[in-house]
């Protein structure tokens, strides 16, 4: 063949039509470096045209072109008695049967799969150049009627045609079965062994006969790790060995008269060889008496579907084929034998059906029977109402049914789950009025209740007046490659002990990190946590405590990122990452000790509490870096000064930011320190009648009197106390102490004196509130009607109907109720309405500004006004100056506080003040006048 590609009057010319001109290009740069003679045709019509100038060798055309496809063009050619007997290849997806049917119609020889490989079509041009020059004279025609797609298709084709056509479709099925069963193997012995087999696969595919399979195998079997020779024995029709083929055995003389007391024989035929095993023969053990480790041979048997075909002996060093793999791939080359032995005698089968031309359309549905029930694709039948027709041996293995306990059941009640039943039935109403898919992926239940995910391929079966009669379905079980494919999935984005994301996973929430840093225009903080006390508790108390440990500590950082800006993994044995966004760097020490503070509290484990000291180092994003591993290095960097620094467990990057956290560090522990060492105290500022002018209330203003800073205000500590829960301690002293320095005051003659206590948010959602309050007042004697409670807009409107619920508790007490720094907020007069209100605070932001801006002065006035309208008194905070308290007064405002009156003071002045009777100037008060022309006003 080779002789004649290099003489030029005999070179074969090949016709390519194909309208996409870079694959044409392709494809004659392939032949024409290959030795062919090469012309190219756009499209159907042109390649027609050109066929009937100059008779082409072959043709390969492409199917989809525009003016004529390839089905059209391969249709005309044949009706061309000067140009049907060229060869027609047509490049083809292959997506469905409809495919094969359509181009037998036509009269096509052969397919080829796209994308295709070089070595394979060429290999294919060579096996059909040579068929078509060696079997041009025994070409048989036969025909068949086929209904596929809604079309029926009487197909007149020859015994060539046919068979060739089988090659390029089984040959494309094993190929896509063994780039699947390739995927599965991952260590380099199993990958050896299974290019072994694909190599007996590509070399079974073209073997037409039961000799030329089992030589062909037999040769390929030799290339596998360790085997040196063998032999392939079959049973006949009386159930003996006859051997069919046999390569390197030093006695093949006498192998036949061998063949009548073999134990592999006994073993077949009592069903215990059921799958590769090393068998001691007393053949072999004759002929090597010498040598004991050549007295044994590995048995394949030949086993296809419930069937054995026979037996592949194999010699050598058995040493080497040891393993369950090696075993299993030895199952898979008897596997592979048997189906290519099958064919081989189906083959013959249909040598018999076309010389035997009686009774055709039975042969026809006899031999599609057998494909169905010997294919491992899944097939089933179902008609129009949904009821099981047909259900192959595929389906039974697959999903536990028998065929005979399914046919004329509803498939939606056996294999759909309840919840998807419904949805289900939709579907395939839709596919009953016309609207076939050409795929459908679903699941579906299992006898064992277990779920299959399956990849089915639908297609009609029409009536003859072209009404669907049923429809044939052919899937592919996919469950397990789904399943490996979840498991590498999360493998690669997990960590597996911990379940948390792992380092690959971390890195991509990066951008979303960046895109919401960028739209809310924050910035980000990347924070490594480290335990360095760790690979001390793996060396002492073992690695099972460490791996709880590792649970326990990711479970609470876990709960710690259950909000939606928070992100978290495991990077390293002993280390963790979280990222978070904030408006400003310092938020992210705020993160730091919230984590820690989760994370010192003990671990217990095995019945014993263990401790864990965690180091934090925090880069920030972008001001570090924008990048994902420089950011990582930065914040181990600050982890690492964490781990050396004498006061501090976290650590910024950037050394600006460490000197705020470590005040505020201090700060808080020094705050632990206060609350139980009587280092907090309260100041009161008066509240005076504006009618009177004399003090009828005090509200009590907390201070630190720090041991090195002094005394230090509210504003630099209460966030911090707010932040760590230390607020609530607090807030119940301050409630207690006041409690008890207004009671003094009452009994030392200032009778109808009240006090005022804010409450903070944590607070406000104590589930307890009202108990606590009323205990304490229980405690101190106070009566309810003196004790102010001033909450702040934002703390009630946060949740109106809880807060609703919560003040009208505290109301029930009998205490006073106070929004305090009014008009800061977001309250409605409607919500205003809803709640148990006595007083409302006017803020200070609004009084400062009452003499010199007209706004400030009639929201002040319009604040007034509203409230007296609610029966609500007014207080205004932050009174300076006599023109801020003459127009308050104006506007009929009940009460100031202020500096214009007093400072906030200790109880010991304030003692003083009241002794003294101090009070406001009488042209500040409010004059007599008529109220309600007042409020009209």
């Amino acid at each position: 063949m080779n002789n004649n590609i290099n003489q030029p009057n005999l070179i074969p010319e090949i016709l390519i039509v194909e309208d996409s001109e870079t694959q044409a290009n392709q494809l004659a740069h392939l032949l024409s470096h290959n030795g062919y003679r090469v012309r190219v045709a756009k499209d159907g019509a042109a390649g027609l045209i050109q066929a009937r100038q100059t008779k082409p060798t072959l043709i390969i055309s492409d199917i989809a072109m525009p003016h004529m496809d390839g089905f059209e063009m391969c249709r005309e050619l044949k009706k061309d008695e000067d140009l049907q007997d060229v060869p027609v290849i047509l490049l083809t997806a292959l997506s469905s049967l409809y495919d094969v049917i359509k181009g037998l119609d036509c009269g096509a020889d052969n397919f080829i799969r796209k994308p295709f490989e070089e070595k394979n079509l060429l290999s294919r041009i060579r096996f059909i150049l040579a068929n078509h020059e060696l079997r041009s004279s025994e070409r048989v025609q036969l025909g068949m009627k086929i209904s596929l797609g809604g079309q029926t298709h009487f197909v007149t084709a020859e015994r060539q045609q046919i068979f060739d056509l089988l090659i390029s479709t089984y040959e494309e099925a094993i190929q896509m079965t063994e780039e699947l069963r390739a995927q599965q193997r991952q260590i380099a012995r199993s990958y050896q062994s299974i290019e072994g087999l694909y190599q007996i696969a590509a070399t079974l595919n073209p073997a037409i006969t039961e000799q030329e399979v089992a030589e062909k195998a037999l040769e390929r079997a030799l290339d596998l790790p360790g085997v040196t020779g063998g032999c392939i024995r079959l049973f006949d029709a009386d159930d003996r060995f006859r051997t069919v083929a046999a390569h390197g055995l030093d006695f093949q003389a006498s192998l036949s008269a061998a063949c009548s007391g073999c134990i592999c024989h006994d073993k077949l035929v009592a069903g215990t060889l059921q799958s590769a095993e090393v068998v001691e023969c007393p053949f072999l053990a004759k002929h090597h008496s010498s040598d004991p480790s050549a007295r044994s041979h590995v048995s394949v048997p030949l086993t296809v579907g419930q069937r054995t075909l026979g037996v592949m002996n194999l010699t050598g060093d058995l040493k080497s084929i040891s393993r369950d793999e090696d075993f299993q791939v030895l199952d898979t080359v008897g596997n592979q034998i048997a189906v290519a032995l099958e064919r081989a005698n189906l083959y013959a089968h249909m040598e018999h059906l076309v010389q035997e031309r009686t009774e055709a359309l039975q042969a026809e549905r006899n031999q599609l029977s057998a494909v169905v029930n010997t294919t491992g694709a899944l097939v089933v039948l179902i008609d129009t109402q949904g009821r099981i027709e047909a259900f192959n041996p595929a389906c039974e293995n697959a999903l536990g049914w028998r065929r005979d306990e399914v046919r004329g059941r509803y498939f939606l009640d056996l294999f759909m789950s309840p919840e998807r039943v419904e949805r289900a039935k939709a579907y395939y109403e839709k596919m009953v009025a016309g609207e076939l898919p050409p795929e459908v992926h679903t699941e579906w239940l299992a006898r064992d209740g277990s779920k299959r995910n399956i990849l089915w391929s639908p297609t009609f079966l029409r009536n003859p007046d072209g009404s669907i009669q049923y429809f044939l379905a052919t899937g592919i079980d996919v469950s397990e490659l789904r399943q490996a494919e979840e498991k590498v999935q999360y493998l690669s984005n997990f960590d597996m002990l911990t379940g948390l994301p792992n380092r690959v996973l971390f890195k991509a929430t990066l951008a979303l990190l960046q895109d919401m840093a960028t739209s809310d225009k924050c910035i980000g903080g990347l924070m490594m946590i480290d335990f360095p006390r760790l690979p001390f508790i793996r060396e002492s108390l073992g690695g099972k405590v460490e791996q709880e440990l590792l649970l326990q500590i990711a479970g609470r950082i876990r709960e710690w990122g259950n909000e939606p800006s928070r992100r978290f993994a495991r990077l390293g044995d002993s280390s963790f990452a979280a990222m978070d966004v904030g408006q400003s760097a310092a938020e992210f020490a705020g993160v730091a000790r919230q984590l820690l503070s989760q994370l010192d509290q003990a671990f217990l484990v095995q019945q014993q509490e263990l401790h864990l000291e965690a180091f934090i180092g925090i880069a920030v994003y972008p001001n570090d870096s924008q990048d994902f591993d420089t950011l990582v290095q930065c914040a181990e960097v600050a982890m690492r000064r964490a781990h050396d620094s004498k006061t501090m467990r976290y650590e910024f990057y950037t050394p600006e930011l460490n000197r705020g956290a470590n005040e505020r560090f201090k700060l808080e522990s020094d705050l632990r320190r206060a609350v139980g060492q009587d280092e907090l105290v309260l100041h009161y500022q008066p509240q005076v009648d504006l009618r009177t002018g004399r003090v009828v209330g005090m509200e009590a203003l907390i201070r630190w009197q720090h041991p090195e800073f002094g005394l230090i205000p509210p504003g630099r500590f209460i966030a911090i106390a707010e932040e760590t829960g230390l607020i609530v301690p607090i807030g119940a002293w301050v409630l207690r102490t006041a409690c008890v320095q207004i009671r003094e005051w009452q009994r030392a003659g200032q009778s109808e004196l009240r006090i005022g206590i804010n409450l903070s948010a944590r607070q406000f959602e104590q589930h307890d509130l009202a108990s606590m309050i009323a205990a304490v007042l229980e405690e101190t004697g106070l009566e309810a009607r003196f004790l102010d409670l001033e909450l702040t807009e934002s703390m009630v409107m946060k949740d109106v109907e809880t807060a609703i619920g919560i003040l009208n508790d505290l109301k029930t007490l009998g205490v006073q109720l106070s929004i305090d720094d009014f008009g800061t907020g977001y309250s409605s007069l409607s919500y205003l309405k809803r709640f148990p209100i006595d007083v409302l605070k006017i803020d200070q932001s609004f009084v400062r500004g009452i003499a010199q801006h007209s706004n400030d002065a009639a929201i002040s006035g319009a604040i007034i006004s509203m409230a007296h309208s609610l029966g609500i008194r007014v207080i205004a905070e932050g009174v300076e100056t006599e023109e801020q308290c003459a127009y308050l007064s104006q506007k009929l405002c009940e009460e100031i506080q202020g500096y214009l009156f007093s400072e906030p003071l200790p109880a010991s002045e304030i003692e003083v003040l009241l002794r003294d009777g101090k009070q406001l100037p009488m042209h500040l008060l409010r004059q007599k006048q008529q109220p309600m022309l007042q409020v009209a006003s």
